[in-house]
């Protein structure tokens, strides 16, 4: 029992890490800011520039957590039940899909609604900050990896 709850737990903190909800939030609370503020020095101005552009940074950087912590994994003694799953979503199309639908529907703005509330809207907001767009990212590395396997055996 202790290992299937530690197991969830980290894949629960990777995803939420790869997750830019939190990180939506902050950046639209700065942009507010800088909007709705008529009186506002040159150096609250640089501050707020250095934020947007750490908040920007972090949106990309966040693209990354799931393929490090995924091939950090991979071979995991420790996390075998995520070790399983690693190897399931990479040979299985069916399952990689499932997990993107998931991640479509798990996507839960808090800064904005979201850009438009059709299907459009919502796939493009999910892409730019939810886990959407981390689950993408993850499969062109795993594709791009397996090419690049693929061409030093020949």
């Amino acid at each position: 029992m202790y290992n299937l709850f530690k197991n969830i737990i980290c894949l629960l903190l990777i995803n939420t890490f790869a997750n830019a909800s939190p990180l939506e939030g902050c950046l639209i609370l700065i942009l507010m800011y800088y909007k709705f503020t008529d009186d506002i020095s040159v150096l609250q101005l640089n501050w707020l520039t250095i934020l947007v552009i750490i908040m920007y940074l972090l949106l990309i950087l966040r693209l990354l957590v799931l393929p490090i912590a995924y091939k950090k994994l991979e071979n995991s003694e420790n996390y075998k039940l995520i070790s399983k799953f690693i190897h399931k979503l990479k040979q299985s199309n069916y399952l990689k899909l499932t997990v993107l639908v998931i991640a479509y529907f798990c996507y839960c703005p808090t800064g904005l609604p979201y850009f438009s509330g059709d299907f459009y809207g919502q796939l493009i907001q999910g892409l730019i900050f939810g886990l959407l767009g981390s689950y993408i990212v993850l499969y062109i590395y795993w594709y791009i990896e397996d090419k690049i396997k693929n061409r030093i055996k020949i």
